[in-house]
């Protein structure tokens, strides 16, 4: 046709290349059709995959709260389990040491009235005491014990309160610093 008309020829080749793109578009547009398809529903796949990855994080975030408020639980679990123990040690030792004061009771008891006594008769035996150590330090064992009991019998007549066996040992004497002299 190219030899009769270039013209012809021209339009020859336009209209096969219609007819290609007639059969290329008919291919294609059912392709294109799909393709927007798949892509509205990848869209759509991938909005509900967010939406459920929002979820699962929404319940991962609860999950590990969860196992936080569990450790928590545990370690308090632990710490009271030692407090407990702990109360359980200092209440045995506590019984024990009940146990061994108990004889004490009566020791302070009997301290206590012995305690009482002396502090009734304190005044006749620091008068007693005074005079053995500004008269009596140069006279003889046997004339100082005559000297105090004759003392402690005038006090008793006169109504001041003062041991009836005097000793000055007793009165003044500290019993660490007297030991240490023998």
């Amino acid at each position: 046709v190219k030899k009769g008309s270039v013209a012809a020829c021209s339009i020859c080749k336009w209209v096969r290349a219609m007819i290609v793109y007639d059969k290329v578009a008919k291919d294609v547009e059912p392709k294109k059709k799909s393709l927007a398809e798949a892509e509205a529903s990848m869209a759509k796949a991938m909005k509900t995959l967010g939406d459920k990855k929002a979820e699962l994080q929404v319940v991962l975030d609860k999950v590990k709260t969860l196992q936080d408020n569990l450790e928590a639980a545990k370690q308090k679990q632990r710490d009271l389990q030692d407090q407990v123990d702990d109360c359980t040690k200092k209440l045995s030792r506590a019984e024990k040491l009940l146990g061994g004061l108990g004889g004490e009771k009566s020791r302070w008891i009997s301290s206590s009235e012995q305690l009482g006594i002396a502090y009734t008769n304190l005044t006749g035996d620091v008068l007693v005491s005074s005079g053995i150590i500004a008269y009596l330090g140069v006279f003889t064992a046997a004339f100082r014990n005559e000297a105090c009991t004759h003392w402690v019998g005038l006090l008793k007549e006169q109504g001041i309160p003062a041991s009836a066996e005097f000793s000055l040992q007793e009165v003044v004497g500290e019993p660490i610093k007297i030991r240490q002299w023998t």
